[in-house]
């Protein structure tokens, strides 16, 4: 089977000082995360291939815009219902079992994650499912009426669909909790190695919550932008026929040629304008 070195994570020496000199009750928590996304940033821009960071991102974002599809027309039970990215996939007996959750709300996050995260085993893909996890659950958490549809008699499985501003949200919140559990990840992988006893540096999580909302405020709402695309449609037939009409932009395709632009912008790459090129499926 040949032999494994354990992987040591980047050489970001500015800030692993400022995590070797971290006092909790002084030290400037948005200070390190700017650090943190700085380094994440500039080792991107070196190398667009680092850490396979933007492929799998990409890829991610592309398999999160297909479940959105569902969710609106079927919310999260009907995720539940089909896998749309594996229409033809039929469980054997055994995994059949292992997908009976007690709790919906539970099976909901699963599999969510499974058809967001996948299946690899890099640093990078236990990141994505950390983080498409997180805000399946944050969204269960901050709005609970989903919960109570998912577990109500005869809920959601009626077929109503996910709000579009719930599913925006859930859209950025994932693409900052990646980059967040990724930095985490590095983080605490470079502390084992050089100093535990900082093991637990951001217990109460103010540098994670620093990266979060530095990378939040550079990811776009699809809303928006499926607003100004819808408004746009409207003028152009107004000019062309004289009427005005209602134009379907859908969102989840509004988020999907979104995504190259998105990830982009998280991993500090120059992007001009927000990508319309096709992503990995």
């Amino acid at each position: 089977m040949g032999t494994s070195t354990r992987w040591e994570g980047p050489r970001w020496s500015g800030l692993y000082s400022r995590l070797a000199r971290w006092d909790p009750d002084r030290s400037d928590a948005e200070a390190v995360a700017t650090a943190a996304i700085d380094a994440l940033q500039d080792s991107c821009r070196d190398d667009p291939s680092a850490f396979g960071l933007r492929d799998a991102a990409c890829a991610a974002g592309a398999r999160l815009s297909d479940a959105m599809e569902t969710l609106a027309a079927a919310g999260p039970s009907g995720l539940l219902d089909k896998d749309p990215l594996h229409e033809d996939f039929a469980p054997e007996q055994g995994e059949a079992d292992a997908l009976d959750w007690q709790d919906p709300a539970d099976a909901f996050v699963a599999e969510l994650t499974r058809q967001v995260g996948g299946e690899g085993g890099t640093i990078v893909d236990a990141a994505l499912r950390r983080a498409i996890a997180a805000s399946a659950q944050r969204l269960l958490t901050e709005h609970p009426e989903i919960r109570e549809s998912l577990t109500a008699p005869g809920g959601s499985s009626q077929g109503r669909g996910l709000a579009g501003d719930l599913l925006c949200l859930l859209y950025q919140w994932f693409f900052a909790d990646l980059v967040t559990e990724f930095l985490r990840a590095v983080i605490a992988e470079k502390i084992k190695l050089t100093v535990p006893v900082l093991e637990v540096i951001d217990s109460e999580g103010r540098i994670a919550d620093g990266v979060a909302g530095r990378i939040t405020a550079l990811i776009p709402n699809p809303c928006e932008e499926a607003e100004a695309q819808a408004a746009e449609v409207a003028k152009a037939a107004l000019s062309v026929n004289g009427d005005s009409m209602e134009a379907d932009v859908p969102l989840s395709d509004v988020a999907r040629r979104l995504v190259p632009g998105v990830v982009g912008k998280i991993l500090g790459f120059a992007v001009d304008a927000l990508g319309e090129e096709e992503v990995p499926a």
